[in-house]
């Protein structure tokens, strides 16, 4: 059973005297995280709870969806608390969260004086969320699509225009007999609830994500006004980062009235944010998915764009600059889908019922790791080297990309445990494909900040990235501060402390 996990820095008499506390909150695939900053940006306390969110599909296995209401309540079950048991003015709010995905909703219930909501969704009917790993929009289908204007970021299946799209033309009827007035991500949805806003609004950062955002005039693009079968009456209104669109309803029970809100930001841009130091820094971030990213002025980025990799893309990210990016779809998810995968086969063999996944997990990474041994010493002369790709969920630039499996002998094909060392290696082995330690330095990259729940877990995942990038130009550097469950809340936090706009919506 998930449970909140509170921790915090600081007695709280003094947390209590302290001025301007700002709220970080990230809505993630598979978990909600919170933080507290003092005004000196240093965090005061960190909350976070597992969603367990994930819903069957109406489509089957190529959908991936979350039931919206239940991260809200999440939301709620991690903010809450950590407000109330640090008492002292919220000076703003900041949230981040997963990008691409889209859901829909409606307008609330009819409020009676001063009633109050115990959900933060306050009735409102609204969709699944469906995320950024739905793989419902095959590249035919893609292809049948307008064209969007940018070309920093290709159109691809989980991209929440291309959802909007496949819905429009395969399930008859779903807008025209629901009740939906606005759209966005998962995180826009949480700010027009938290604001009792009348209209969507989001950032030109998830904008990008989304797909269909026009880089020059900031707004959608305008094929998707001209089309008549795309939903366009449900898009949101696009601000910058840093504006602030509303004020917490005082119809929301547990939550402080009057704070600002200001307009969400994507988990990658946030997580950056919290990282990098310099402008020669990079920063990698594998939990669920991977992210590397390293932010870039736009003349850098016309440079570059001819000769770049294909796995990377440009989005916005801050004051103006790029946030270069490859966003790979195969991360801590791939690991988890092999022990998925594993337990399964255990049960329809019939030698369990039900398997726990978490702690298969925990167990093919203790038995990866005592033959790491084993492992390094027939890596070393070359023999009986064992293969494994796990990129199952293809990648956004190649959707038909496939992983694989390579080198099977008698003897690593027999150990659990070599087959799990493998996979975790060649996690960072495709990272690489994708991203070399030779290209980032090409771009003046010096360091490489690492962080995720993934490498402080798994040590053969933190060894490869070691191998793999370090070097006598390029540095690889663990997170030290300790906020690998937090750092896009924390980076939502301070952007907002940092970077507001004196204009607000």
């Amino acid at each position: 059973m998930s449970h909140v996990g509170v921790t915090s820095e600081g007695d709280s008499v003094g947390l209590a005297s302290r001025q301007g506390l700002w709220l970080g909150v990230d809505l993630g695939t598979t978990s909600v995280k919170a933080v507290l900053l003092d005004a000196e940006g240093k965090v005061v306390a960190t909350a976070s709870k597992a969603t367990d969110t994930q819903v069957e599909s109406s489509i089957g296995s190529s959908g991936n969806e979350q039931n919206s209401r239940k991260i809200l309540e999440t939301v709620n079950d991690v903010v809450v608390p950590l407000l109330q048991q640090h008492a002292g003015p919220v000076e703003g709010i900041g949230l981040t969260g997963q990008m691409h995905g889209v859901v829909l909703w409606g307008a609330r219930k009819e409020l009676v004086g001063d009633d109050q909501f115990p959900t933060l969704d306050m009735g409102r009917p609204c969709s699944n969320n469906y995320t950024w790993q739905d793989q419902r929009c095959s590249q035919e289908f893609l292809d049948t699509l307008p064209r969007p204007s940018s070309t920093r970021q290709s159109l691809s299946t989980g991209h929440g225009c291309a959802t909007l799209y496949w819905l429009v033309k395969n399930v008859p009827g779903f807008f025209d007999k629901s009740s939906f007035t606005s759209c966005g991500c998962i995180m826009d949805f949480l700010t027009y609830c938290l604001c009792d806003l009348d209209e969507g609004v989001t950032s030109d950062q998830l904008a990008a994500s989304m797909g269909y955002y026009h880089e020059t005039s900031h707004s959608w693009d305008k094929e998707l006004y001209e089309d008549p079968v795309f939903p366009s009456s449900l898009l949101p209104k696009i601000v910058p980062v840093g504006t602030k669109v509303g004020l917490t309803s005082p119809h929301l029970a547990g939550w402080p009235q009057d704070v600002p809100v200001y307009v969400c930001m994507g988990d990658v841009q946030c997580a950056t944010y919290a990282l990098l130091k310099d402008n020669h820094d990079a920063a990698i971030n594998i939990s669920t998915s991977i992210q590397l990213g390293f932010v870039m002025s736009p003349e850098d980025v016309a440079s570059l764009t001819p000769s770049c990799p294909p796995s990377l893309a440009f989005f916005p990210y801050f004051q103006g600059q790029f946030l270069a990016l490859c966003a790979g779809l195969n991360g801590g998810n791939a690991l988890g889908y092999l022990a998925e995968c594993l337990g399964a086969w255990i049960v329809s063999l019939g030698f369990a019922q039900d398997i726990s996944t978490p702690a298969l997990l925990l167990k093919l990474q203790e038995l990866a790791e005592s033959d790491s041994v084993d492992g390094e010493a027939s890596a070393e002369d070359g023999t009986d080297v064992l293969q494994f790709s796990p990129a199952f969920f293809g990648e956004r630039h190649d959707p038909s990309l496939r992983g694989h499996i390579g080198g099977l002998s008698g003897s690593n094909f027999a150990s659990v445990g070599k087959i799990f060392r493998a996979a975790s290696e060649g996690l960072l082995n495709h990272l690489h494909s994708m991203i070399s330690a030779k290209f980032l330095v090409s771009q003046g990259i010096s360091r490489l900040l690492v962080s995720g729940s993934v490498p402080v877990r798994n040590s053969i995942v933190r060894r490869r990235l070691e191998e793999l990038y370090s070097g006598e130009s390029l540095q690889v550097v663990m997170n030290p501060e300790g906020q690998e469950a937090v750092g896009s809340a924390v980076g939502a936090a301070l952007v907002v402390m940092r970077t507001q706009l004196p204009t607000s919506m």
